[in-house]
């Protein structure tokens, strides 16, 4: 019955993202402008973390009402999320590719030539739902990873959208093996490593200057498989779309493996930040990245 219910839901999301896809781009931005305004009013737990995590990381540059007016665009450039998922449904491939620039292909081929597969690491800005057309762009083959919505008729919704650009969807549970042999078949995967996790699935590194527990599945595949780490964000401007890969992260190898987890996840940590600094005001501030404590002095790495 329940998956009954479930394919029903799943129609509705469907035509849903039809009829948001026919909107003019005018009344699509209009609608996501008001959603998100909307949304900052109405949610008041986001909001406080929104502002909270902005004062922390900005509150030296810029004054309360300025980190306020930041707030209320990050809901907005959220909620253009939706519009922009559904407005690229009316296109071809090839015709909502047009909209896309893409820069520094070069330190992925390059990363590619190594012949271990490429780790592509983003984060959540802009669109962040763009990574799956980026990597199709590399004219690889690609993988995302991906943690699935417990709401299973969006979920549903969102891997078909993601799979039409001919990307390896790959869920997180049981995640490793798959990744390994896509990485030893060549392949480009995608993972967003800007998310809280608990602290056996972590460890503590520096983001905006304050530890944050941070995924260290990046740094365990990339010393365990040698596969190059090349970053990439994605930035929107007038429902155009610059997408650019920076150069490698290299790796960095020790003699002690729980200081090499910490170096490397800090290094990502570090890339991100400043991807993050350029365009502050299309990360994804709503979600609680410090929300893990430490009890104890880390990471060694950094002398503490």
């Amino acid at each position: 019955m329940k998956d009954m219910s479930d394919d029903y839901i799943y129609r509705l999301l469907k035509l849903l993202t039809h009829v948001l896809s026919r909107l003019p781009v005018w009344a699509a931005d209009f609608c996501s402008n008001l959603l998100g305004l909307l949304w900052f009013r109405i949610d008041k737990r986001h909001r406080a973390i929104t502002l909270e995590n902005l004062t922390h990381c900005f509150g030296s540059e810029m004054e309360p009402e300025q980190i306020e007016i930041m707030g209320k665009q990050v809901f907005k450039n959220i909620a253009a999320i939706i519009f922009e998922v559904a407005w690229g449904q009316k296109f071809s491939k090839e015709a909502f590719l047009s909209h896309f620039t893409i820069k520094g292909l070069e330190h992925i081929h390059a990363a590619h030539a190594k012949g271990k597969g490429v780790l592509v690491l983003t984060c959540h800005m802009g669109n962040f739902e763009m990574l799956a057309p980026a990597i199709d762009e590399t004219g690889l083959k690609g993988y995302v990873i991906y943690r699935a919505l417990d709401f299973k008729p969006l979920d549903r919704l969102i891997q078909k959208l993601r799979q039409r650009f001919g990307v390896t969807v790959i869920p997180t549970k049981g995640a490793f093996k798959q990744i390994e042999a896509a990485l030893s078949q060549g392949g480009i995967v995608g993972t967003l490593l800007d998310t809280n996790v608990s602290w056996h699935k972590g460890v503590f590194v520096n983001f905006f200057g304050r530890p944050a527990c941070t995924n260290q599945g990046l740094a365990i595949l990339a010393l365990k498989t040698g596969a190059p780490v090349v970053p990439l964000y994605t930035v929107r401007k007038n429902r155009k779309f610059t997408i650019e890969f920076l150069p490698e992260i290299p790796t960095v190898e020790t003699d002690d493996p729980i200081k090499n987890l910490e170096i490397n996840t800090k290094n990502y940590n570090k890339v991100i930040e400043s991807m993050v600094r350029k365009y502050p005001d299309q990360y994804f501030w709503i979600h609680n990245r410090w929300k893990t404590k430490n009890f104890c002095p880390w990471p060694r790495c950094e002398g503490k």
